[in-house]
């Protein structure tokens, strides 16, 4: 049960964040990130968006990914959960926005298309038991 609904949440921060990626400008994506990340997660990920709106930029395409449970704690004082997914970004790609150079490709060419991406999702008892995504980690030097 526990890894089902750390699995849900680290589904939801896919889900949301890519959305919120594609299209930075549309809203403030603060409250819909918060329904699946917590701090420092939320705070840098909120910062991430900003920034692709203040490019101005978006992401186009799709990350494959293929998560798994790779640690499972649950004691009482800190319950969580380690997921390690390979994120492969061959399909996805950075576009401007700016006046003059929207859909221009801006990918940095020195950036690892494929990397292991590493998350830890934990559970909140002071908020209904909620399993939120406190930490991630890009890997780039881990190649998959």
């Amino acid at each position: 049960m526990a890894k089902q609904k750390a699995l849900e949440a680290y589904e939801g921060y896919w889900r949301v964040s890519t959305a919120a990626e594609k299209a930075p400008q549309s809203k403030d994506w603060r409250s819909a990130l918060g329904e699946y990340l917590v701090d420092p997660e939320l705070t840098r990920h909120l910062a991430e968006i900003q920034n692709l709106a203040s490019v101005p930029s978006h992401m186009e395409g799709d990350y494959r990914r293929a998560p798994a449970v790779t640690a499972v704690s649950l004691d009482e004082c800190d319950p969580r959960i380690k997921i390690t997914d390979c994120l492969d970004r061959t399909g996805l790609h950075l576009i401007s926005d700016k006046p003059g150079e929207q859909g221009r490709v801006l990918d940095n060419p020195d950036q690892p298309r494929r990397y292991e991406f590493r998350a830890e999702i934990v559970r909140y008892a002071s908020l209904n038991d909620r399993w939120l995504v406190q930490v991630v980690d890009a890997a780039l030097d881990k190649p998959c």
